[in-house]
């Protein structure tokens, strides 16, 4: 925001910037409550189109559904991020009994391959894949959030959002191009 990326169309996708231009958003729609948007939480309150471009801005974009699924699964194909049998105080959901966003971190057992947090709960995460189940081509949702239950976080979890959708419960990640080395936990 401070690099003015709302009035930018470089970053933005034709769709998006579309959307921009007859909604006249200018910024993340919790942008100015704490309690969305504290300084370790995910920024929550964006559409697809503004994750999309925030991304670009940063250099990188949205992960791809495999790669999101790849990173929480781990090797081992687990169900969680930490193995195959839900386990309470694991991750922020229903559960948690938060009934908000949490800082990134605050949950270690979350984290997926390359040490990445958070990939079940806290908030749902938008994917650059699109939905083929419908005509639409919808944005795809990983990880569950704060809201959901135990079963709506695990790793093969997804869900389709329309991509406009501006919720307390949606964020996303950002993928860097270059490459890292790995180690699965």
């Amino acid at each position: 925001m401070d690099a003015d990326g709302y009035a930018r169309r470089d970053w933005w996708s034709d769709a998006g910037w579309a959307w921009r231009q007859n909604t006249r958003v200018i910024e993340p729609l919790h942008w100015h409550d704490r309690r969305w948007n504290g300084p370790n939480q995910p920024v929550v309150g964006v559409s697809c189109w503004e994750a999309e471009a925030c991304a670009t801005w940063a250099g990188g974009r949205l992960p791809r559904e495999e790669e999101w699924e790849a990173a929480a699964r781990g090797a081992k194909g687990r169900v969680y991020p930490w193995g195959d049998r839900w386990q309470n105080g694991m991750c922020n959901t229903r559960e948690a009994g938060l009934s908000g966003t949490s800082s990134v971190g605050l949950f270690p057992s979350s984290r997926g391959l390359g040490g990445l947090d958070d990939l079940a709960g806290n908030v749902w995460e938008w994917c650059k894949s699109r939905c083929q189940e419908s005509d639409n081509a919808a944005p795809m949702l990983r990880g569950g959030a704060w809201l959901n239950s135990q079963r709506n976080v695990r790793c093969a979890k997804r869900d389709r959002g329309d991509p406009y959708l501006r919720y307390k419960s949606i964020g996303f990640r950002v993928v860097c191009s270059s490459p890292i080395e790995v180690a699965d936990h």
